[in-house]
């Protein structure tokens, strides 16, 4: 049964551009779940990466609350929203962004060696297990300038698993990707976004997402215009 990972309630945000402060994200209500493939589209401007960056809890919004674990975190100190970000959410961005001076298996686990402790047995039993379910455990102690660009998504994927996340939050993972290795990054969030503990959301312009997604969020001038809801409520509890 899916659940609500994360409730958006009348969210919104202004930026000042040094003239005008304008809305770039409208009065925004939405609840997003795990498992469930949820895709953010729209054009150039339309506020995607904004609301992404407010679900992950990156961006502040100007008002609006955020609810997880029906809490309201939108307006929560630093430290507090840098905790829940790190056990939350996982991020995947348009580059790897891999560290070039660590092995893949050392790239997967920094995300538990910078909360401060030696890095655990369990941590690295997670990475072996993760490296291998996707098809990366014999690329373990390769750098990341060994690998193929899917590859080195694939890796950093792998790095925002670590910790658990109840959401991984893409930003355009495949823009830069061959048609190839786009379909295998994709069939990999997929499948990850079936878990009921776990959903995936993805701002794109690349068409070639569109059919994985279980749900399309439209934007446009900082609104949502078409939400497909296509996973059916029946799936849904909250």
């Amino acid at each position: 049964m899916a659940k609500v990972a994360v409730r958006l309630n009348e969210i919104t945000r202004e930026f000042f551009d040094g003239k005008q402060i304008r809305m770039v994200l409208k009065k925004t209500n939405l609840d997003i779940y795990t498992r469930e493939f949820t895709v953010i589209a729209g054009p150039s401007g339309s506020g995607k990466t904004t609301l992404l960056t407010i679900i992950g809890l990156i961006l502040t919004p100007t008002s609006g609350r955020i609810m997880i674990d029906d809490k309201d975190v939108a307006h929560r100190s630093e430290d507090e929203l840098a905790a829940m970000r790190m056990k939350k959410f996982g991020f995947v961005f348009q580059n790897a962004d891999l560290i070039t001076a660590l092995s893949v298996a050392q790239n997967v686990l920094v995300p538990t060696a910078i909360q401060g402790a030696p890095v655990s047995a369990e941590s690295k039993r997670a990475m072996e297990e993760i490296l291998a379910q996707f098809g990366l455990a014999s690329y373990a102690y390769a750098m990341p300038q060994q690998l193929s660009a899917g590859q080195r998504q694939r890796v950093a994927i792998a790095r925002a698993m670590i910790n658990a996340p109840i959401l991984l939050l893409c930003d355009e993972p495949t823009s830069a990707l061959d048609i190839e290795s786009s379909t295998t990054v994709l069939d990999t969030l997929k499948r990850l976004s079936q878990d009921e503990n776990r959903g995936v959301v993805m701002v794109t312009h690349d068409p070639r997402v569109f059919p994985y997604a279980d749900r399309m969020i439209k934007l446009e001038d900082g609104e949502v215009i078409d939400d497909s809801k296509s996973g059916g409520e029946e799936k849904h509890e909250e």
